[in-house]
C-alpha cells in the first residue's frame, strides 16, 4: 500500500458523508428522476407482493419474477450515475443511467437475487435454530454463527455495486473482494451500514424512498468505496472541477432544479 501520503491514504467517515450528502444536495434533479425510474419497476413488485398475503399462485410467482427482472437493472443504472457523481465527473446525461443498465443489467439482476436470497435463507435460519435451543442448548452455537454471517453479509453489501460498476471482476471475484475490503476495514464499513439503515427507515417512514432514498443510499456506497480505494492507490480519485456558478449555487437554484431538471442540464 502506497505511503506517500498517510492523509490521502486514509478512509474518512466524515469525507465519505460530507460528499454523499453534498452530491445529492447538487444534484437533486438528477438523484430524484433516477430513483423514480428505480420507484416505477419496483411498485409492481409491492403491489404483487401485497396480494400474494391474501393467497399466493404461480401467476403471481411469474409476475414477481417478471417485474424483478426490471428492477434490479434500474439499480445498475443508479450506480453508474452516483459513481460519476462521486468522482465528480459532472459531465452527466440521462444516457449514462441506460448504458449502466445496458452494461452491468447481468450483474446486478445475480447481486440483487444474492442480497434478497442470503438474508431470507440465513434470517429462517435464525428463526430455525431459535425456537431449537429450548430443546438442545448447543444450538445456539449455530444461531450466533447465523447472526455473525448475516451482519457479516451486510457489511460486504456495501461494496458489491460499487465494485460492480468500476471493476471488470467476475461475480465471485466481486464477493471476494467485498469480504476482502470489509475484513480490511472493518469499523469504517460498519459507520457506513449503520448510516445505510438509518437512511433506509427514515426514507421508508417519510415515504421518500420512492423519491430519492435508494439513490441516496447509491450515494453514500459510491463514497464510501472512493473513501477505500484511496487506501489501496493512494490517489484521491474525486476530479477538483467545479461548474460553472456552483460557488453561487443557493437552495432557490436546488429547488428549481428539483421541479425543473430537465431545464437545467
Amino acid at each position: 500500500m502506497p505511503e506517500k501520503n498517510s492523509q490521502i491514504s486514509k478512509p474518512s467517515v466524515k469525507r465519505a458523508i460530507k460528499f454523499a450528502l453534498g452530491d445529492a444536495y447538487h444534484n437533486a434533479g438528477t438523484v430524484i428522476l433516477t430513483n423514480l425510474f428505480w420507484t416505477a419497476t419496483f411498485l409492481p413488485c409491492l403491489l404483487i407482493g401485497i396480494w400474494m398475503r391474501e393467497g399466493s399462485s404461480p401467476l403471481y410467482f411469474l409476475l414477481l419474477g417478471g417485474c424483478f427482472l426490471l428492477t434490479s437493472p434500474a439499480l445498475a443504472g443508479i450506480y453508474a450515475i452516483s459513481r460519476k457523481v462521486a468522482i465528480k465527473e459532472y459531465e452527466i446525461e440521462r444516457s449514462d443511467f441506460f448504458l449502466g443498465i445496458k452494461e452491468h443489467w447481468k450483474k446486478s439482476l445475480i447481486f440483487s437475487l444474492i442480497c434478497v436470497i442470503v438474508p431470507l435463507v440465513v434470517g429462517s435460519s435464525l428463526i430455525f435454530y431459535g425456537q431449537l435451543i429450548s430443546t438442545n442448548p448447543f444450538n445456539i452455537i449455530l444461531w450466533v454463527v447465523s447472526v455473525w454471517i448475516l451482519i457479516f453479509f451486510l457489511l460486504a453489501q456495501v461494496y458489491f455495486f460499487p465494485l460492480l460498476i468500476t471493476q471488470k471482476m467476475g461475480v465471485v471475484q466481486i464477493l471476494k473482494t467485498s469480504f476482502l475490503l470489509t475484513l480490511n476495514n472493518i469499523g469504517f464499513t460498519l459507520v457506513i451500514v449503520l448510516l445505510e439503515l438509518i437512511i433506509l427507515l427514515l426514507c421508508s417512514i417519510t415515504g421518500i424512498i420512492f423519491l430519492a432514498g435508494v439513490s441516496v443510499i447509491a450515494l453514500l456506497q459510491s463514497n464510501a468505496f472512493v473513501e477505500i480505494a484511496k487506501r489501496y492507490t493512494g490517489e484521491e480519485i474525486r476530479k477538483e472541477i467545479k461548474r460553472e456558478g456552483d460557488e453561487k449555487r443557493d437552495l432557490r437554484d436546488v429547488i428549481r432544479n428539483i421541479f425543473f431538471p430537465w431545464k437545467y442540464d
